[in-house]
């Protein structure tokens, strides 16, 4: 038996973020160290045994057989690695789904820059990688965005950011041999974020949730592409909040609005309908979670309204002023009062309430399609770039300055969902 079963901190029941497996601490089997095991495992090619150790070094870590202490976890089912905070913290499933050119691996990389500085400075809160490899893609992207070597040189939106890839990339997938059939599974986004020691309130310190964050390529929203042997959308039975991003300027009807908003916009029309991705993902929910096609999904759906730099001023004026983080009076346990951020989730809401108003009079598709699958639907603004893009002169399409990026509220649809929840990680007040 492991020695990781009988620590006290670890969960009863673990879930494998990759294929979805349920199993016990004391199934969890080791990554071999030792050279000789390379490429000995029958279920991951190109890579280091599994075992289930016998023998440990004084510090509880597995002994290979070759003799080797080893550090890393895996699945028993699929083999693939597990962070081992996920194995400590309760997780939290959050999908991610939009059409192709919706703005996703955008919005993904500026939410996770805000969020890695928001979370510590204004709710005591960390917001860490819990695996480096799992997250290369998304911090590439922040790379790109937020870190770029050329900050002052205006380069187009379109090649700050590689368009994530169907089934093929080795960061967003992953091959597993089970006998004769070989099964390709989705690599999400790993995160821990845990409460620290200096948080006012002591019952919150030292509590958190290990973050799945799975971003498909929207091709996989095709009919016909989720199969058993690339089932690279089951885990939206799993998930908490689904995010659904949604590019309102790909509608020429939105586009009416106001006639700046042609400007530097590139015709996506051949590349499906956004109204048939969620269609589409809202039937493999119910199909893999055994919702009737007259049941209502129980959990919140947040579209992710993305570009609103271009169109904010169609919902509020003065709307890319607003800050849905406040400071609140909260009692704490002994019954003193301190000063902590909330959410402000009476200016979400009512933000939304707008937005919802400006999608429904001019593409009502999109509120019918959400609407008629859940009854906790919310509808955030956000953009990933700010008010500072521009037009290339060379090609006429939206281009920016990377050292000028202010994202807007990028960071609301994730951090909603926490205050929302019954984590108390987020306190929320309604103004």
């Amino acid at each position: 038996m492991s020695t990781l079963s009988v620590k006290s901190h670890l969960l009863n029941r673990i879930m494998c973020p990759q294929c979805w497996h349920k199993f016990h601490p004391e199934e969890i089997l080791w990554v071999s160290e030792h050279q000789d095991l390379f490429n000995m495992d029958h279920r991951v090619p190109n890579a280091q045994l599994r075992f289930l150790p016998s023998r440990f070094t004084p510090q509880a870590e597995a002994i290979d057989p070759r003799g080797f202490p080893c550090h890393k976890l895996a699945c028993p089912n699929c083999h693939l690695e597990i962070p081992r905070s996920m194995l400590e913290l309760q997780s939290l499933v959050l999908s991610v789904l939009g059409s192709p050119g919706s703005g996703k691996s955008y919005f993904l990389a500026a939410m996770a820059s805000q969020l890695r500085h928001i979370l510590p400075l204004k709710f005591f809160t960390t917001f860490t990688d819990a695996d480096a490899t799992l997250n290369y893609r998304l911090k590439e992207s922040e790379r790109h965005l937020f870190a770029n070597s050329r900050p002052d040189q205006i380069q187009e939106l379109g090649e700050l950011i590689t368009k994530t890839q169907d089934v093929g990339d080795e960061y967003g997938y992953a091959a597993v041999n089970f006998g004769s059939q070989s099964v390709n599974y989705l690599r999400p986004y790993a995160f821990t974020m845990q409460v620290q020691e200096s948080h006012p309130n002591p019952e919150r310190r030292g509590t958190g949730r290990a973050i799945c964050l799975y971003d498909n390529a929207g091709e996989s929203f095709l009919p016909g592409m989720d199969k058993s042997a690339s089932p690279v959308t089951r885990h939206l039975a799993e998930s908490r909040v689904l995010f659904f991003v949604y590019d309102p300027l790909q509608d020429s009807r939105f586009r009416c609005l106001d006639e700046g908003l042609n400007i530097g916009i590139v015709d996506k029309s051949h590349l499906g309908s956004q109204e048939g991705v969620f269609q589409e993902a809202a039937n493999r929910i119910r199909r893999f979670s055994g919702l009737s096609s007259r049941e209502k999904y129980p959990r919140p759906v947040i579209v992710v309204v993305t570009k609103c730099d271009r169109w904010a001023k169609l919902v509020d004026p003065d709307l890319l002023k607003k800050s849905a983080i406040v400071e609140a009076n909260k009692k704490l346990p002994d019954g003193t009062m301190a000063t902590l951020n909330a959410l402000d989730t009476g200016l979400v809401k009512e933000v939304s309430s707008k937005t919802r108003d400006l999608l429904r009079t001019t593409t009502p598709e999109i509120v019918s399609a959400v609407e008629s699958f859940t009854d906790h639907a919310c509808y955030i603004p956000v953009s990933a770039t700010g008010a500072n893009t521009q037009v290339s002169p060379t090609t006429g399409l939206q281009a920016v300055k990377p050292g000028d990026l202010q994202s807007f509220w990028t960071e609301i649809p994730f951090i909603y969902s926490l205050a929302i929840s019954s984590s108390g990680l987020i306190p929320k007040v309604s103004r």
